[in-house]
């Protein structure tokens, strides 16, 4: 191509010389010959100017196809890395929706679907306990307790199937104080299988370790504990709102119900053998509310009312006559093994029901808690030819007070910020007092056809407790618990006299995950 542009060059000179050769003589002067010469210079020089830019623009031309094809491999592959973060991206939003969500926490250790309609957690409770006597008449024993040492699973499967297992190891036995199964399709109508707590007393559904206090009152001594059966719940919403399921225990909801058959264990529990006794059963029901829920009225939205009942016709059993203790001290004061005259042994054999209202309320910082209990069962000795229908009655009220400010719940408080002396930070402090009384029914120590139920000498036949107690909550699974309660009791004593006062103070190391 630049031969081809020089040739033209030349030739262009050529021709100019050429031109200016034929000039007529007369005007060859040698000025004229200077200006010619100039002007053919700038010509040439313009020219070759005007060459190289063509040259410059076909070489451009020349080198544009193989830009275009880079440029377009380029892009290619630009668009290949797009697609492929798109796709990328796509994988791990579809995996995120099926991956195991794995968490630890305050509530335990636990595995779930991304989806939340199955998991299972891990979960554990220790209580040690320190009890001491003062003024100590009766000679009771200064004594350290593990009083609970639990481990359990819970979950869920298949989105409306929850579990839950749970073993206790604490107080000098083994047994298995949980295990059931809640199917929970409908919030109205769910059912749960198993072994659970009965629903009567309203502090024993509290959780074992939410109470205010380190044993709960003389009410709960009167109702069956845990016990195997079946039991339908079911959950209902203020008119407007929204229900939550809220488990087979439900203090979350405008209204619920639970009504269930169970082995039945008698007052103070069911038999921790977890073998049925008597072809009886006992049927509990209990209906609960929260009157003023999302009502707008402040001061009551936190108060809950409620009623429970229970009934029973155990034949001939021994086992469903458990003795009862103090709480705090947890010392016995109704001793149905130490029989009166004219029999061997106190059974039940016959009719036996509960009446239970029960109420609390939370505003704040505050709370106060009050349940009344009639338990009414016939018992029998004499091998079957004396009967008496012993109407026990108990009842209780607590208030506490959260010093911190923290919301004072049914669940326990939840405190603002753990315990961290180094950043000034002390938990949550609580205080609470509790009146509580029991009166067991004269009859049982009457002598009647000359036969006499229980020995006055070792069981009291009314007993009045008066405890005060503080809560430190380092944070929301530890919590350091001390409580003092005094107890006076009326007979219980050789020759017909009182029972000298217990005092105890009770001391409690507890750890929740």
């Amino acid at each position: 191509m630049r031969t081809n542009n020089v040739l033209l060059l030349t030739a262009a000179i050529n021709g100019l010389l050429a031109v200016s050769g034929i000039q007529p003589a007369t005007a060859s002067t040698a000025k004229e010959k200077d200006e010619k010469i100039e002007l053919l210079e700038r010509r040439l020089l313009l020219l070759e100017q005007r060459l190289e830019a063509a040259e410059r623009n076909n070489t451009e031309h020349t080198k544009a196809p193989v830009a275009d094809d880079k440029l377009q491999a380029l892009d290619q592959k630009v668009k290949i890395l797009e697609r492929k973060h798109e796709v990328d991206k796509e994988i791990a939003i579809e995996n995120a929706k099926t991956a195991p969500i794995f968490e630890a926490g305050p509530k335990g250790v636990s595995f779930s679907s991304a989806d939340g309609s199955n998991s299972v957690r891990l979960r554990s409770s220790i209580q040690a306990d320190g009890r001491f006597f003062v003024d100590n008449e009766s000679k009771l024993k200064d004594r350290f307790d593990l009083r609970q040492a639990r481990i359990w699973l819970e979950g869920r499967f298949w989105k409306y199937f929850d579990y839950k297992l749970m073993p206790d190891f604490g107080s000098n036995q083994t047994l298995l104080a949980d295990a059931y199964v809640d199917v929970h399709y409908f919030p109205y109508a769910s059912l749960n299988i198993g072994k659970q707590k009965t629903p009567i007393s309203l502090e024993r559904l509290q959780g074992d370790s939410d109470g205010n206090f380190m044993e709960r009152a003389y009410p709960t001594y009167l109702a069956s504990n845990r016990d195997i059966g079946v039991k339908l719940h079911g959950s209902f919403a203020r008119p407007g709102d929204k229900v939550q399921y809220a488990g087979p225990i439900d203090f979350k909801n405008f209204f619920t119900y639970e009504v269930g058959v169970f082995n039945g264990g008698g007052d103070n529990g069911a038999d921790n053998t977890d073998k049925e006794n008597d072809d009886n059963k006992e049927v509990a029901a209990r209906l609960w509310s929260h009157p003023f829920q999302n009502s707008g009225i402040a001061v009551l939205d936190g108060l809950g009312v409620g009623v429970a009942g229970s009934w029973e016709v155990p034949n001939n059993n021994k086992t469903t006559v458990k003795n009862l203790k103090t709480p705090l001290g947890q010392n016995t004061l109704v001793d149905y093994t130490k029989v009166g005259t004219g029999t061997t042994e106190v059974v039940a054999d016959g009719e036996h029901y509960r009446i239970y209202p029960q109420a609390y309320w939370f505003y704040g910082p505050y709370g106060l808690l009050g349940e009344y209990v009639l338990s009414s069962q016939q018992l029998t000795g004499d091998g079957g030819n004396t009967h008496i229908q012993q109407d026990n009655t108990a009842w209780q009220i607590q208030a506490s007070y959260v010093v911190t400010g923290e919301n004072n719940t049914f669940q326990s408080v939840k405190p603002r910020s753990p315990f961290d002396p180094f950043n000034g930070q002390w938990g949550a402090l609580q205080l609470a007092a509790r009146w509580s009384e029991l009166s067991i029914d004269e009859d049982t120590f009457k002598p009647i056809n000359g036969v006499q139920l229980l020995n006055p000498a070792n069981s009291i036949r009314e007993a009045s407790s008066w405890a005060i107690g503080a809560n430190w909550f380092l944070n929301q699974n530890t919590r350091l618990m001390a409580d003092y309660e005094n107890t006076h009791f009326t007979g219980g004593a050789k020759n017909g006299g009182d029972r000298p006062a217990e005092n105890v103070f009770s001391t409690r190391l507890q750890l929740v995950f």
